[in-house]
């Protein structure tokens, strides 16, 4: 539309110069302004062909009024024309081509915010929203327009903005990303977030101009979590009843859990058990090389004579005062090795069990 507005303001100027009385002055210049509109929309091409019917149109004033214009200014119009026909031109295709980019590579970037499963979000040092991605609107019920140059407070309960507040301040006091763990309302209830907040610097200033905020749900983990804790700590509640003994090891023989009943059988608390070798602490000193290479033995081969079975073996209180005790061994892969468990309690002169690890110390080891 502004190419075809061009076709009357060629006509009007040239109208405008044949009523002049020397149209090589400056209504001549007016057609700098048909050129310039048409080198901006159609680019260099334009611009020039532009220029030409510029000059075609001022060579043809000057023939009806029968004035005369000499050649060096013929020519400068000529050059100054084509100039910027071509220049602006260029430069308007170049500034078209450049803003196209930008434009392609926000909507690129709009477009990963926008389908992550995050919350993505920025804030000015006012703490008023700038920009929020598809999730903030789905999982706050609020657009992208309602939110922009809206606070924390605006949106969210009280407690919850002047936490987020607060650690927005931090931010940008720090100048670094910094890892907030922090609540959000949902329709469920409040959901926990690790949110990962950074300052954005423009470059040569040293002050942050906007906190940029990525905020991931980890409700689901702090529950499983919670769950783990609360199941790992029913488990020692029910091993510190047991009648038992329970003692665990690792594959270097060193203890790792050590319930109630294990501190009554040898004397040892747990606190001084968890982290020394088993071999050391329970058992008498001529047993623990063979312990010690029963153990390498399983680890290296998978045999074991003692697995999973009711044997008697020699125990050693802390006292030094040694005794027989009974005991059932299991092997539990874990992540990263093996776990030896044992339920065991002292027995006195009765049978029942597999008394020859009693007998034959050779055979003792895991």
């Amino acid at each position: 539309m502004p190419i075809l507005a061009t076709i009357p303001l060629f006509a009007g100027i040239f109208a405008l110069a044949l009523g002049a009385e020397h149209p090589e002055d400056a209504v001549s210049v007016l057609y700098a302004i048909p050129i310039a509109i048409l080198a901006i929309e159609g680019g260099p091409i334009a611009g020039l062909g532009a220029a030409a019917v510029g000059l075609a149109l001022f060579g043809l004033d000057v023939a009806i009024s029968d004035e005369h214009v000499s050649a060096l200014a013929f020519v400068t119009r000529a050059i100054g024309f084509g100039v910027l026909g071509g220049l602006l031109g260029h430069y308007a295709s170049s500034l078209r081509a450049a803003n196209s980019e930008v434009v392609a590579r926000e909507e690129l970037l709009l477009s990963i915010l926008d389908n992550t499963t995050a919350v993505i979000y920025m804030k000015d040092r006012k703490g008023r929203y700038m920009m929020i991605n598809h999730r903030f609107e789905e999982l706050y019920h609020v657009t992208r327009d309602g939110a922009i140059g809206k606070t924390a407070h605006d949106l969210f309960p009280q407690y919850m903005a002047d936490a987020y507040v607060a650690n927005d301040r931090r931010v940008l006091k720090e100048l670094q990303p910094i890892e907030f763990d922090e609540e959000a309302p949902q329709d469920d209830g409040p959901h926990t977030f690790i949110s990962i907040k950074f300052p954005l610097v423009r470059q040569g200033e040293r002050e942050a101009y906007a906190v940029c905020g990525i905020s991931t749900d980890i409700s689901s983990r702090v529950r499983a979590e919670k769950d783990l804790r609360d199941s790992k700590d029913r488990f020692r509640q029910i091993l510190d009843t047991a009648n038992e003994a329970f003692i665990s090891i690792n594959e270097a023989g060193e203890i790792v859990a050590w319930n109630r009943a294990a501190e009554e059988t040898f004397g040892w608390p747990a606190s001084k058990a968890v982290g020394h070798s088993v071999s050391e602490l329970i058992l008498p000193e001529r047993y623990r090389a063979m312990h010690e290479e029963g153990l390498r033995r399983y680890l290296e081969s998978g045999d074991s004579a003692i697995l999973n079975k009711r044997i008697e073996m020699v125990g050693r209180h802390r006292n030094g005062r040694e005794f027989p005790i009974e005991l059932t061994i299991t092997a539990v892969r874990v992540p990263g090795g093996h776990r030896f468990h044992a339920f065991l309690h002292e027995i006195g002169d009765h049978g029942g069990a597999d008394r020859s690890y009693l007998i034959d110390p050779e055979r003792t080891g895991v």
